[in-house]
């Protein structure tokens, strides 16, 4: 930790003599950065505020690592600005330094800096024999402000007070409703934010809608039944009594753990009888993507599922001054365009727009380990 801290100060005061200009700095990628060797992503040694003097978040940069090809990235202040696998620059005003990385990825592996460190040791990852420090880097603008539309939804702001959605029903606060497609029963699909989990301040009102609806099977895709039992009241919910799955689902949409537990949800949807809710914590991303797959495999329109994904957005955002106030139209067509390309990346399908979308789903579904009998048995369920 000494020598950490050491090399820590040293190469904070190199970076104090970089150049830089209205377009461009240069710095180096430090050995011993705290995200490298704890989750694979190198640390360059400039100051997340100084750095903020020169680019703004939302413009994209190119970085360029000594000895390999540049990369455009966008500047963000977290790793879920960006999709799952994708580039970002990290600068957190008040940090001594940036970090590259990507979202649920090792970059310090793709750049062939880092590799697994064997059991035991004190860190996940460890430098590649061979590779010397300090490494030269250069980050350049590539474009102002190119990305300011899709940073704009991580900018949105909700609140867990009932009292700042005027406008809304408690089932809407909740980001409880049906799950509609042309060959889904009517009041036999819903989608919901968590019925049991308290941080998110919607619990008692999706729990209600629960009832009022008559869920009888619950897919949690967040939870494991230990984390589930735990919360406070559980044993008092209308839930509790259901038939559950806990499925303790990851958010990376296309880690094996995600797909695997579709297909066990799926599973327990087609041998226990409807209505079916499927929830995670606010029924947004794992639920947006589960929604997504059933309705395009029962006959929705690539319309008709943005609409419904972005429904999600109007049911918790945007909250300023304490009340709700209208999401801008040009954000909401950002997050339209969420879902098309939570769909491509999970499914492989390049153009999902001129897809046949039913055949994607299907497709998607044997490649999770679902059998044809299975998905006639699950079109069977939804349709009845």
């Amino acid at each position: 930790m000494k020598r950490f801290i050491l090399l820590f100060v040293i190469l904070t005061l190199m970076a104090c003599a970089l150049t830089a200009s209205a377009q461009k700095m240069e710095s180096i990628i430090f050995a011993d950065g705290p995200d490298l060797l704890k989750y694979g992503n190198p640390d360059i040694a400039i100051e997340a505020d100084e750095f903020l003097k020169t680019f703004d978040l939302g413009d994209i940069v190119t970085v360029t690592v000594e000895g390999h090809d540049p990369i455009d990235v966008p500047v963000c202040f977290n790793y879920d600005n960006v999709f799952l696998g994708e580039k970002l620059l990290r600068s957190v005003s008040g940090k001594p330094y940036l970090c590259f990385a990507i979202n649920y990825g090792q970059l310090g592996a793709e750049l062939g800096i880092i590799e697994t460190a064997p059991d035991g040791a004190d860190y996940p990852y460890q430098v590649k024999e061979g590779v010397e420090f300090p490494i030269n880097v250069t980050i350049e603008l590539k474009e102002k402000g190119g990305y300011l539309d899709r940073l704009a939804i991580s900018l949105l702001k909700s609140t867990a007070a009932r009292e700042d959605y005027p406008d809304l029903t408690d089932a809407e606060f909740a980001n409880f409703r049906e799950v509609t497609a042309p060959g889904i029963a009517s009041k036999t699909l819903y989608r919901s934010s968590s019925p049991i989990k308290p941080d998110i301040g919607r619990e008692k009102y999706a729990d209600k809608a629960c009832e009022e609806a008559g869920i009888r099977t619950i897919l949690n895709l967040s939870d494991s039944e230990a984390a589930a039992k735990a919360y406070d009241g559980f044993d008092q919910t209308y839930y509790s009594k259901q038939n559950v799955i806990f499925l303790a689902m990851p958010t990376s949409l296309t880690a094996p753990e995600f797909r695997d537990g579709i297909a066990d949800g799926i599973r327990f949807m087609i041998a226990n009888e409807g209505p079916y809710l499927f929830h995670c914590s606010e029924g947004k991303d794992r639920v947006g993507l589960l929604a997504a797959v059933l309705e395009a495999l029962m006959g929705a329109s690539l319309v008709e599922i943005q609409a419904d994904y972005a429904k999600t957005y109007l049911n918790f955002f945007d909250v300023q001054d304490g009340r709700q106030v209208p999401i801008q139209p040009e954000v909401l067509e950002t997050v339209r365009g969420d879902i098309v390309h939570r769909l491509s990346a999970s499914t492989g399908v390049e153009d999902i727009a001129s897809a046949d979308l039913q055949k994607v789903a299907e497709d998607y579904l044997l490649g999770i380990g679902l059998t044809a009998d299975e998905i006639t048995a699950l079109k069977g369920v939804l349709s009845e």
